[in-house]
């Protein structure tokens, strides 16, 4: 893992952490990220020249992102360049060093996991992160239901790909589902800027006038 570009530790912005009523202690806002392969060949594919704006938005959303860390690969996270590599990795250092900071190190700090929608095994070049004995989960929804047992955050955002505004499909409205219905006292919200099916054939609202 490699401290490239981790975004400073102070000030923490009020989107980025939630401070607590009773006792003013901070607590760490968690983001996950679902299934960033699927941000590569996939978004080109359906997206085309956009994709690369929307894999844009979500680096710098990792980059900048001070609280804990989550990442559910897939099958198609060998596809992954090494600028967002670098990126999540960068992300992770940043959720460590936070919560080391304000002494709230747990399970779900920093995780680099496996559970992917296809219900592929790892690659094996693919790494782990995180402290788990067994990192690699059948789908998505199994390791957030393994996530519901350690997230401590009051507010959790998810991103990655793909989602839908309809909420019916999607793997990233899986995750988040998931870790509504386990955590019913947290706040769970789809990021706005996950790729939506909905890209495919309508405006993109982060990008309304590119044609």
């Amino acid at each position: 893992m490699t401290l490239k570009n981790y975004a400073p530790l102070h000030p923490i912005s009020q989107d980025l952490m939630l401070e607590t009523d009773k006792v003013n202690q901070i607590q760490l806002k968690t983001l996950v990220l679902v299934h960033p392969g699927s941000l590569f060949g996939s978004a080109d594919f359906n997206l085309g020249y956009c994709a690369g704006r929307h894999r844009d938005k979500i680096r710098e959303q990792l980059l900048t992102h001070t609280g804990n860390l989550i990442v559910i690969d897939g099958f198609l996270s060998d596809e992954i360049d090494e600028d967002f590599d670098d990126a999540i990795d960068t992300g992770l250092v940043n959720a460590y060093r936070t919560a080391g900071y304000y002494s709230q190190l747990n399970l779900a700090t920093g995780l680099r996991i496996w559970g992917c929608d296809a219900g592929e095994e790892p690659y094996s070049w693919w790494c782990a992160e995180g402290n788990l004995p067994n990192p690699v989960f059948e789908r998505q929804e199994k390791a957030a239901e393994f996530l519901c047992g350690h997230i401590t955050s009051r507010e959790i955002e998810v991103t990655g790909a793909w989602a839908t505004k309809h909420g019916r499909m999607g793997c990233v409205n899986s995750v988040a589902d998931v870790l509504q219905n386990g955590l019913p006292d947290a706040k769970v919200n789809i990021s706005e800027t996950a790729l939506f099916e909905e890209y495919r054939t309508g405006i993109d609202p982060l990008f309304p006038n590119v044609g």
